[in-house]
């Protein structure tokens, strides 16, 4: 059995400040050690368990932190391989336009999505893609306006939240070890009731609609994710923004 952490910086136990996620900015390298933790704390619970192989997948496709380049935590290769798998969503975001969150976006500023009548953000995308693979996904994180976000979008998986925002740009985190330690705990607690592992899946066809940060909205019908991702990123590169999904859409 392997576990594939899919992982975004934004939703990270200890990152307080929206800027610490801007690679420019000179708190980004402490943002990344703040990553780097969260991840090692849930790889270190699944190895307690007896998972054999810790594979990690940056969301974004940022680059992994070099803390994490062992040989206990491997990058993972896309396209995903058939290999038996479960997964974990660590540090998300919620979606752009949601109330009372820190660091919220979609893909990038301004851009929303509706998806079978419910506002979908990363959470709703990434958890169906994983769905798709009929991959399970045990434990998902990030701050509070995240996990009412799961209650919508992964309401029978377990959520952990690790801050809670004051504004868009800044938050209160949680201790950190403290976090970490409920990060562990609740996987460990997951693994052992295969009755709480949940797959995702998609609606078919998948029809979202999107509205665009110039305004305009767009009506997308795809027949899996990884069409639908060609589709967003072709949107997000014809609004100035930087794809990020396309990588994805091969497996």
């Amino acid at each position: 059995m392997e576990l594939v952490i899919v992982a975004d910086l934004e939703g990270m136990s200890g990152v307080a400040e929206r800027v610490w996620c801007d690679p420019a900015d000179p708190e980004y390298a402490r943002a990344l050690d703040q990553y780097a933790e969260d991840v090692r704390a849930v790889s270190q619970a699944a190895r307690a368990f007896g998972i054999a192989r810790i594979r990690l997948l940056d969301w974004h496709g940022r680059a992994i932190p070099p803390s994490l380049c062992t040989s206990d935590i491997e990058p993972a290769l896309l396209p995903l391989d058939r290999n038996p798998r479960v997964a974990v969503l660590l540090g998300f975001h919620a979606r752009g336009d949601a109330p009372r969150a820190f660091a919220p976006c979609t893909l990038l500023p301004g851009l929303s999505i509706e998806w079978d009548g419910r506002p979908a953000g990363e959470l709703a995308l990434s958890s169906r893609w994983l769905g798709e693979q009929g991959i399970p996904l045990l434990l998902v994180s990030g701050d509070r306006a995240l996990t009412a976000e799961a209650e919508l979008w992964t309401d029978q998986t377990t959520a952990i939240a690790v801050k809670l925002a004051h504004s868009p740009d800044r938050a209160e985190c949680l201790p950190p070890d403290r976090t970490r330690a409920a990060l562990a705990d609740a996987l460990q607690r997951v693994l052992a009731r295969r009755s709480w592992w949940w797959v995702y899946r998609p609606s078919s066809p998948i029809d979202v609609t999107v509205s665009l940060p110039a305004g305009g909205q767009e009506r997308l019908v795809a027949s899996s994710m990884n069409k639908l991702f060609v589709q967003l990123d072709r949107l997000v590169a014809r609004a100035g923004g930087i794809p990020t999904l396309a990588r994805l859409a091969s497996s």
